[in-house]
């Protein structure tokens, strides 16, 4: 399909970063004498995918889940760049076709730009919207529609949670739902996306991209 914009979810459909982020959270808890850390199972089970939503889910107070998001954010900074591409999808971003294209992540800004920096895909993705921009994810993935001009309807988010997709839902943006990333294919077919794609290979033919010709 040609899409009037491609949005992209960062950790879970780009970038495999779910045992840095567990690693990084246990850190924290551990840190404030915590007892409960997250783990794939508490993360799978989330209805929002945020991190303060991760504090939350393990028991932190509300006010530590801006500091245990600090940390994690802190920790993915100092790792940067050599945090993983999921294979095939730094191709993917480098031939695909289209000129509109943004990034929606409940990770920060600045995480995400050093590593689209680190491997020159700066000028791909100019749009970015993340976890200290204002609003919810619906809002930021309507801010990227606005920031290009372009028909929500014909636009799409590419999201690994259930929450990715509610949210593309309530904007009227086409939803696809990944299952490489944080949620089981299982809990992501419950909410009934637009499409569906287990694997790189499919997103990109989904996209149209000369990845999969």
């Amino acid at each position: 399909m040609s899409f009037a914009l491609i949005i992209f979810d960062y950790d879970g459909v780009l970038i495999d970063s779910l045992d840095v982020a567990i690693s990084a959270g246990g850190e924290f808890c551990r840190s404030v004498s915590h007892d409960r850390v997250p783990t794939k199972e508490t993360i799978g089970a989330l209805q929002i995918m945020t991190y303060p939503e991760i504090a939350r889910s393990v028991g932190l107070p509300p006010e530590q889940t801006e500091r245990f998001s600090s940390h994690v954010f802190d920790r993915f900074m100092a790792i940067g760049p050599s945090m993983a591409f999921f294979p095939g999808i730094e191709t993917l971003l480098q031939r695909i076709e289209s000129k509109n294209i943004a990034i929606v992540s409940g990770n920060a800004k600045n995480v995400i730009c050093a590593k689209l920096a680190a491997h020159k895909l700066a000028d791909k993705i100019t749009c970015i919207f993340g976890a200290c921009e204002p609003g919810d994810k619906a809002a930021k993935i309507r801010d990227a529609c606005n920031h290009f001009g372009v028909d929500i309807g014909l636009s799409c988010m590419i999201g690994d949670s259930a929450s990715d997709i509610r949210y593309a839902k309530r904007v009227g943006v086409q939803s696809i739902a990944a299952t490489w990333g944080w949620q089981s294919r299982d809990v992501l077919v419950k909410e009934d996306p637009d499409f569906i794609v287990n694997n790189v290979r499919e997103l990109a033919a989904l996209l149209d991209s000369e990845y999969s010709r």
